[in-house]
């Protein structure tokens, strides 16, 4: 991510933190099935302060996972995006067919993963009934071998996803910049809130409503998709909070 400064990192990161991230999170924290680690938040800090970015792909792993501690236990329920993290430290999320998941074992790179209910998580692969660690970017790869998620082996060196420019093609190999989307295969500017928006001009958060990205919905309220509702649940077009049904049920 190439950002001209700190300010026009954190301006809009905060309109996305407070008005999709925060109440998606303290739904989940209301409910008693994450709690924000103080020794989580520490070690992310720590990691962030000189990782290279293509080994930080995404948000919420390495030393970052542990940012969040969940509550939920082996065989219990997980879901989607900020549900995935509500397994306990002894388990991982793992999603089904049906787009809801259940927290299984957690096992370590050399353990046996032939046994029911048990993953090696998102660190690690099952080879051949034995979990294998990924290999980092930069490392040497092979076809036996697995990149960190988000990476691919090329040429045999495990590589992150490539960015490139605005008005750029773009795809799942080629991520748009800070501030654009990846509309119809082209990297295009998005929308901050209170600006004008268009199906052309994507909201970078909320919905766009009257030419204008408006805030999302609260809970209650009619949507027409996910990403309108504050909580990321329309279910049956009305925004509902968390937990989902994977883990309510």
């Amino acid at each position: 991510m190439d950002v001209a400064s700190a300010q026009l990192c954190h301006e809009p990161f905060l309109d996305s933190c407070n008005t999709m991230f925060e109440p998606q999170y303290v739904g989940l924290e209301a409910a008693g099935l994450l709690t924000l680690s103080a020794e989580g938040l520490l070690a992310c800090e720590q990691h962030l302060a000189d990782v290279a970015c293509e080994e930080q792909i995404f948000e919420l792993t390495g030393p970052c996972s542990g940012l969040w501690s969940g509550t939920q236990v082996a065989g219990e329920g997980c879901g989607l995006d900020v549900e995935y993290y509500v397994c306990d430290s002894s388990a991982a999320c793992t999603i089904g067919l049906d787009f809801c998941g259940t927290c299984e074992t957690l096992l370590r790179p050399g353990d046996d993963c032939t046994v029911d209910g048990t993953t090696c998580g998102p660190q690690a692969f099952c080879d051949v009934g034995t979990c294998r660690a990924r290999v980092a970017n930069g490392g040497r790869c092979g076809p036996d071998d697995r990149c960190m998620a988000g990476s691919g082996c090329v040429e045999g060196l495990c590589e992150g996803p490539s960015f490139v420019a605005l008005g750029d093609a773009c795809g799942a190999t080629l991520r748009c910049p800070y501030l654009t989307a990846c509309v119809e295969g082209m990297c295009t500017s998005t929308a901050r809130l209170g600006e004008a928006c268009s199906a052309g001009t994507p909201c970078e958060v909320g919905l766009c409503a009257a030419g204008a990205c408006v805030d999302p919905r609260d809970n209650g309220e009619l949507c027409g998709g996910h990403p309108e509702c504050s909580s990321g649940m329309c279910i049956e077009g009305t925004c509902e909070p968390r937990p989902s049904g994977c883990i309510a049920n």
